[in-house]
Order: structure tokens, then C-alpha cells, then sequence
């Protein structure tokens, strides 16, 4: 019998593992008069050839089965004859091989599982950056985009379909966005419901349309039925080659944080949006100073009457006026949300809005309702009915003439808190709105339980080039339902009349947008009170 103690003693010490089974195949080579010894995987195409050669025999000598390998061991064209004892020893030899390479690909798999997701086997943060450090040796980088995706309201997907069916929706997303990229294109699922990719500028189009609006399946009570996922994007054009990839993901994420903030489909970070979010650490310094000092203002923006293009409400939303330039809400909103100081800008614009009101009615211009936001962190606080109500009741402004639009969570305890807010509101003869309807997680269950006045339909249900049947039966059901329950419906982000005759089609007769005004600074607001009654063009 062979002594194969050798061959064992080459593979096990050989730094290039899957190399060391050839070499030591190699050194045996004329002892079996191999021609080849071919490894081939029996669920995929995948075939290994320990030793390839032209020179062999298709006459196989031996095979062995082990762990969903098939291996096969070839003559060479020397016609050498076999004897019993070789063929036992070529078995052996096969099993050997076999018992190495199972070895070395599992520990490959562990070494790979680091770099993917679990959920999705598409690279992970670790393996998406190692892959474009991989790729960008072979191709010129500053030809491509870096991309952050994240998709917008996926809890409720969760809460209606269940965990199970949402992993199923992340993993039919993650199937498009990989058939999509080409070899010389990257994608990544970073965790949860975001997801990266590294993909060549001339394909920018048609990746945004891909994974802005995703048709994909779930399963509901037994039947699939087909959802759309909405995927918010940012993304940074490269511009070096020799870029550090990380940063380049850092910049497409913060376009992405931007667009959710701003409710904008898509966002590149441009070097004007970087100079404005550069100047975050400069907010924190001087937020308070400059809330103190009035540079927060209210600019109003009209609700509209879509039949009678009047006046039916107005939101009063914030800005801020630093170093004689306004700085968007998109930029300092996030900010104060994570340091918790937005509390205090919120309040401070709720007592404007009322004294704005009180002045309004002082100067016997007409007076339509008046909305004003809060913010989920604004929940926290235990005294927030309070606050808001002695505001309210400082300035005298009717409860008629007061909205407090507030937004769903995926949380379950911060909506617990919403409803005890919203509860509070009702009993105190204030009216509420649920702003962004439909992104949440209890979308629906928000009309049987909250106490609210009013619902604002996000922008994303009409943000489409072309609105389909599809959109028709989900709108037309969220409107039906509302209205039944005696609940205004108001849809924002109108910008064409495409949509707003959508809308009227479907029965919501109210709107908010570009379409009929952008937010006013004061003064200009006022001059819409005076006109009040007439249509307005």
C-alpha cells in the first residue's frame, strides 16, 4: 500500500491551501499515472481540477461522493493497467482529497460569512468595502456613484405581513438590486432595511428607478400578493480614484439622512449640501443662542381646496436665518432631534404661531386652521400635554383655529405615547393630524384608534411618473376608510395637476404644495389673508 504520509504532511503545511492538494497530487503523480482528478460540486456547475492536464483518458478509474462533491480520478493516455491494490490506494487518495477539500471550503465559507449578510448574502458593511477596494485596482472609480438606499416606512410592511414575510421582501429587493449590478458593479445590504451600492455613473437613471419603486412578493393569509418597496436614496459621485471608500459611503449616507429629512425620493451630496451639513457642529453651538435672539422664523405654507383653489388651512413651518442665510430644516432638524433640543424649537414656534394667530384675528383678517409640527422626541417629555395647552390658552387662540400634526413610529411604546398625547389633544377640543400617513407601521390601525382630526397622505403615494391602478385601490381605500370615520384627508407634495385630478378622482379634495404655493414668509402670508375669499391663481 502507498505510504501517504508525504502527501498529507505537503497539504497540511503549504501556506496556499486549495494549491497545496495540487502540489501534493503532483508529487505522487507518476505513481498513479494520473491524467486528472476532478472535483465537481452535484448542486451547482462548480468543478475543480486538482491536476488539469490535456494529456489524459476519460476512462475513469475510480469515484467518491462526500459532501456534495463528486470526484473522479482520469487516467492519462499511457493505458497503464491497474492493479487492485493501486485502485484501492487511488480510493483512498480520493477520499483523502475529498475529507481536505470539504475542509478548506467550509473554513473558506466561514472566512466569507464574515463579509455577508446573513439575511440577503449580499456583501455586509466589512465586505462591501472590501469588495470595492477589490474592484477599484481593475476599474477607473471616479466613473462611478457611491449609493445608500433605505426603504421608506418597512415597518409597517413587518407589522402586516409579520417578521418572516419582511425578510422575505429585503430578500426578493436584495435579488433585484444583485441581478441588476453587472461584474464590474457592487451592491450591499448593510443591516436592517439599508442597503449600499458602488455602480457606474452611466447607469444612474435606471438604478434610481429600479430602487425607488420595487414590485416584490409576500405571502398574505396564503395568497401572495405583490407590495412596493420605496427605497429613499442618497449618493455621492466619485471623484478619485484612489478614494477612501469608507468616507465615499459616509457621503451617500448622509445624502440619504438628508432626503428622508427633507421627504425627497433621491439626493446627491453635492459640495453645497457637504458645506451645509459641515456646518453641523456649528449649529449645536449657536442654536440657542440664536433661538433666543429670534433668528428662528415661521415661513406658511397654504392647504388648498382643490375644486375651489381656495384657502382651507396654512402649516407653519421653521426656519432658520444664520449668518443672513436660511438654513433648511433637512440640515438642522436631525441634528437637534439627536441632541434632544428640538423640543425647544418646536415649542418656540408653536407660542409664534399663536401669537401670530392672536395678532392675525387682533387685525381682523379672516383666519383659517393652522398647523404645527412636533417632533417623536418631543414625546419624552411627560409634560408635553401641558405645555402645549398653556401655550395655546396664553395667547387666547381658539381650539378651532389650532392643528398639532404629529408622526407615527415604528416603535410600539412611542406609539403607546402618541395615542395618550392625541387622547389629550381630543379631550382638550384640539385637533390633531398624523403627518406622513402611510409610512408607519400602524398606518391603519392609527384610524380605528387614534382620536385624530385630520390624516396627510406622504408624498410618496403620488411621487410616481405615472400613477396606475395600483395607486388608484391604495389610495382610494385610505380615503374611503377616513372619510368614513369622519376624518380629513389631506395629501401633500402636490405638484402637478396629473395629480392633483388624481386625487379628485379618488375623493381627497384637499392638498398641499408647489402646485399652489411654496412656504411664505410672513409678510407674504399675510397678503393671502387679506384675498381670503377669492380664488387664489
Amino acid at each position: 500500500m502507498y505510504d501517504f504520509s508525504k502527501l498529507i504532511d505537503i497539504i497540511n503545511n503549504h501556506e496556499e491551501k486549495m494549491n497545496s492538494m495540487k502540489i501534493a497530487i503532483d508529487s505522487i503523480r507518476d505513481v498513479f499515472y494520473i491524467g486528472k482528478i476532478e472535483a465537481k460540486s452535484l448542486s451547482n456547475d462548480k468543478v475543480l481540477q486538482y491536476v488539469p492536464d490535456d494529456d489524459y483518458d476519460e476512462n475513469v478509474i475510480a469515484s467518491y461522493n462526500n459532501y456534495g462533491f463528486e470526484y473522479h480520478f482520469y487516467t492519462d493516455n499511457r493505458k497503464h493497467k491497474y492493479t487492485e491494490e493501486e485502485k484501492n490506494d487511488i480510493k483512498l487518495l480520493l477520499r483523502i482529497l475529498s475529507l481536505y477539500h470539504i475542509k478548506y471550503d467550509l473554513t473558506n465559507q466561514a472566512e466569507n460569512a464574515k463579509y455577508l449578510s446573513v439575511n440577503t448574502a449580499l456583501p455586509n458593511v466589512h465586505g462591501y468595502i472590501r469588495a470595492i477596494n477589490v474592484l477599484s485596482k481593475r476599474v477607473d472609480s471616479s466613473n462611478y456613484n457611491s449609493y445608500f438606499i433605505n426603504l421608506k416606512g418597512f415597518g409597517l410592511i413587518n407589522k402586516l405581513f409579520g417578521s418572516k414575510e419582511g425578510d422575505r421582501a429585503i430578500q426578493e429587493y436584495a435579488k433585484v438590486l444583485k441581478s441588476f449590478a453587472s461584474n464590474d458593479e457592487i451592491v450591499g445590504h448593510i443591516g436592517g432595511d439599508n442597503f449600499v451600492g458602488f455602480i457606474k455613473r452611466e447607469n444612474h437613471d435606471k438604478f434610481i428607478n429600479l430602487v425607488t419603486s420595487c414590485p416584490v412578493q409576500v405571502t398574505s393569509k396564503g395568497e401572495d400578493i405583490t407590495i412596493n418597496l420605496i427605497g429613499v436614496v442618497g449618493y455621492y459621485e466619485i471623484k478619485d480614484n484612489d478614494a477612501n471608500y469608507g468616507n465615499v459611503m459616509s457621503n451617500s449616507s448622509m445624502a440619504c439622512q438628508y432626503a428622508r429629512t427633507t421627504k425627497k425620493p433621491c439626493v446627491a451630496l453635492t459640495p453645497e449640501l457637504m458645506d451645509m451639513l459641515d456646518s453641523a457642529k456649528s449649529i449645536e453651538n449657536t442654536f440657542k443662542e440664536d433661538l433666543e435672539n429670534g433668528k428662528f422664523v415661521i415661513h406658511y405654507q397654504p392647504k388648498f381646496d382643490i375644486i375651489s383653489r381656495k384657502i382651507i388651512g396654512v402649516e407653519a413651518l421653521s426656519r432658520w436665518i444664520h449668518d443672513d442665510k436660511i438654513v433648511p430644516p433637512g440640515v438642522f432638524v436631525p441634528i437637534l432631534e439627536k441632541n434632544g433640543e428640538i423640543i425647544n424649537l418646536d415649542l418656540y414656534i408653536l407660542e409664534n404661531l399663536c401669537r401670530d394667530i392672536h395678532n392675525f384675528r387682533n387685525m381682523g383678517h379672516n383666519i383659517v386652521p393652522a398647523s404645527c409640527n412636533l417632533s417623536r422626541r418631543d414625546f419624552e417629555h411627560e409634560d408635553l400635554e401641558d405645555r402645549v395647552i398653556n401655550i395655546i390658552r396664553k395667547y387666547n387662540v381658539r381650539t378651532e383655529d389650532i392643528v398639532i400634526e404629529v408622526t407615527e413610529t415604528t416603535n410600539l411604546e412611542e406609539n403607546e405615547r402618541l395615542a395618550k398625547f392625541i387622547t389629550v389633544m381630543h379631550n382638550n377640543g384640539i385637533k390633531t393630524s398624523i403627518d406622513d400617513f402611510g409610512t408607519g407601521y400602524s398606518s391603519l390601525s392609527v384610524l380605528r384608534d387614534f382620536k385624530v382630526s385630520e390624516i396627510k397622505i406622504d408624498r410618496s403615494f403620488i411621487n410616481r411618473a405615472h400613477l396606475n391602478e395600483s395607486d388608484e385601490i391604495i389610495l382610494g381605500s385610505i380615503i374611503n376608510m377616513a372619510k368614513r370615520l369622519a376624518i380629513d384627508v389631506i395629501c401633500e407634495g402636490v405638484e402637478t395637476q396629473e395629480q392633483a385630478d388624481f386625487l379628485l378622482k379618488l375623493g381627497c379634495t384637499n392638498a398641499q404644495g408647489f402646485l399652489y404655493s411654496k412656504p411664505l414668509p410672513k409678510l407674504e402670508f399675510e397678503a393671502f389673508l387679506l384675498n381670503i375669499g377669492s380664488v387664489y391663481d
